[in-house]
């Protein structure tokens, strides 16, 4: 394992307990308190899909000051869990108010953070789950949409680095299940992949849009040279521990390193909002 993961994870232990608890105002932790500290902008980008032929949106924080700076930024894509859209980390995850106070504590270099929509289409609200033809459609709309559509319009509408070094992907559930596929799939766009609670049968059926590990993971060579930063965390209540552990047995089994913690909770925001506050800090600090 590199050296760095080496510090990562004692750092993580050193700092953070392994519970996470349901939050209330009183009780909510200082990551996750709205402080007088600059802020940075959250907007929605209309854009349009050219490989799905409509018109959508994506989510976009900016960090303090970006109006007022000429630099480029890292770029972050955070990917929402089922049932959820592209305002989801913000509304209910409170991602901004995470990555404000990171940066005012001088934790977090700046960055900008994306976060598209994770399907094709819109599913009617209380839909029962797909079956197998409509979740390939909807994950394979969504890669190509985002391959093609989200990413060049974020790098022409964004001061970013156009480029792997400076590219990270991570998400929740659904989307912790597509930021391994796609990260791990696509090492020539992306170095930093972090995947939390994720969904794992949404990412490794091919029949259902998701993609064959085994043979993504035969070239542990080149992804070990290329994937600087591999996260893969679940809480103990959660019912996808089991699939996620062992998800993070099969890297280990293919000798890709990579960064697996352990700590309590459900599958729930507050586990979540905790995985954004302790991986962010890492995801470029080299």
């Amino acid at each position: 394992m590199k050296a760095r993961m080496r510090r990562q994870i004692l750092s993580l232990l050193l700092a953070s307990s392994t519970v996470a608890v349901a939050q209330t105002p009183a009780t909510a932790p200082a990551y996750l308190q709205v402080r007088n500290v600059p802020h940075g902008t959250v907007k929605a980008l209309p854009y349009k899909s050219k490989s799905l032929g409509t018109d959508r949106k994506v989510m976009v924080y900016t960090p303090p000051d970006y109006e007022k700076s000429t630099a480029r930024y890292p770029t972050l894509y955070l990917l929402h869990g089922a049932g959820s859209d592209e305002t989801s980390w913000t509304q209910r995850g409170q991602a901004h108010v995470i990555l404000d106070n990171l940066i005012a504590d001088g934790k977090l270099k700046p960055m900008v953070v994306v976060m598209p929509f994770g399907f094709a289409a819109a599913r009617a609200p209380g839909a029962a789950r797909g079956d197998a033809a409509e979740n390939k459609m909807q994950r394979e709309g969504f890669t190509k949409d985002f391959l093609a559509d989200v990413i060049p319009t974020i790098e022409s509408a964004f001061r970013v680095y156009p480029d792997r070094d400076h590219r990270a992907i991570a998400g929740l559930s659904l989307g912790g299940a597509q930021a391994l596929a796609l990260g791990l799939s696509h090492t020539e766009l992306f170095s930093r992949v972090a995947a939390f609670s994720p969904a794992m049968g949404a990412a490794n059926n091919p029949t259902t849009g998701g993609v064959d590990f085994e043979m993504v993971l035969s070239d542990a060579a080149k992804i070990n040279s290329q994937v600087k930063f591999l996260w893969v965390s679940c809480g103990t209540e959660d019912t996808l521990f089991d699939s996620v552990r062992q998800f993070s047995n099969q890297l280990s089994q293919h000798k890709v390193e990579h960064i697996w913690r352990v700590t309590g909770g459900a599958h729930t925001y507050p586990v979540w909002q905790r995985n954004l506050n302790d991986v962010a800090p890492m995801l470029f600090s080299e």
